[in-house]
């Protein structure tokens, strides 16, 4: 019999790990599938609109960097609308955050109720930077629940906010089955900037909000908050045209079977105000929520600066 030389050897090792680490993980996802299923068998159901088994991952990248805020998800004794536990599931939650941020569950355990109508509990993570964030900066959070009781199954989800433009923030309220969506911009920003001289002010000077509020509307037009720009595809949502802002935004079109319908509009968004702009949706049954059901914006958005 020949030997193998150690050079022949050396080639082997490489190979035998591959075959090691894709053994273990197919060993891990037949363990993980069989559990499922055992479960399944006693009708068992411990899911999330949120947590996933194998961890889900939701980013939103338009964070302010700034402020508070709050992570909501929904905790299930179902599969689906027709298919549930009849028993009751007791469960625990915990949270990992950054040193930098302060988290708060609005409960610690609790239980899901099967003669509850939905079938479900809500938990609510409140979330405080201590420090703003500066852009491109990520933060990322950690949220795990699990079920105590009679069976163990644990679901998770990271939570990932990257900084956009600071002291702006937006998102897209919707639910499936409903034929229009809101779309929700919010300046945190509490200055504008002096565009054309009036008054006591010269191009460039900075008005708090508080002052700019009790301008006239002509002086108003000659300070701007924010520069935004929103694009989106008239074949998948339509701007409500009674809206406000079709009149005073700049707007571009394009032409669907002889008919002009806004695919952009480029307007300012004045200091400290949130604006929601209404869109008709093509397919009423499709869900556009940004950015905690959809990781991109059906609406893309842009700043001047």
């Amino acid at each position: 019999m020949k030997k193998l030389s150690y050079k022949k050897i050396l080639l082997f090792i490489p190979i035998i790990v591959l075959v090691s680490i894709g053994t273990f993980t197919l060993a891990k996802y037949v363990v993980q599938e069989f559990h499922s299923y055992y479960l399944s068998t006693k009708n068992f159901y411990f899911t999330s609109n949120r947590l996933k088994k194998n961890t889900a991952t939701y980013m939103v990248n338009n964070w302010s960097g700034v402020g508070s805020f709050n992570i909501s998800f929904n905790l299930l004794s179902e599969k689906n609308s027709y298919v549930y536990t009849d028993y009751d599931i007791p469960y625990t939650v915990r949270a990992i955050c950054p040193n930098d941020v302060t988290c708060e569950l609005d409960k610690n355990s609790g239980t899901i109720f099967h003669e509850s109508q939905n079938h479900s509990d809500t938990v609510t993570l409140s979330v405080h930077p201590t420090r703003s964030y500066a852009e491109n900066e990520r933060l990322e959070i950690y949220i795990e629940a699990a079920s105590t009781s009679p069976y163990i199954e644990t679901i998770s989800a990271n939570f990932v906010y990257v900084v956009g433009k600071q002291g702006i923030t937006y998102e897209i309220e919707d639910e499936a089955n409903r034929p229009y969506m809101l779309f929700k911009i919010t300046s945190a920003i509490n200055y504008c900037t002096v565009i054309s001289a009036f008054g006591e002010y010269a191009v460039g000077d900075q008005i708090e909000s508080s002052i700019y509020r009790t301008l006239t509307d002509a002086d108003k037009a000659k300070c701007v908050g924010e520069e935004v720009t929103l694009s989106f595809n008239p074949h998948v949502v339509v701007l409500d045209t009674t809206d406000n802002i079709s009149r005073t935004a700049n707007i571009t079109t394009s032409t669907i079977n002889g008919t002009a319908y806004i695919n952009s509009l480029n307007f300012n968004i004045v200091p400290s105000s949130t604006l929601a702009i209404k869109f008709y949706k093509a397919t009423p049954a499709n869900n556009y929520t940004y950015p905690l059901n959809n990781n991109t914006s059906i609406i893309g958005v842009t700043f001047a600066s």
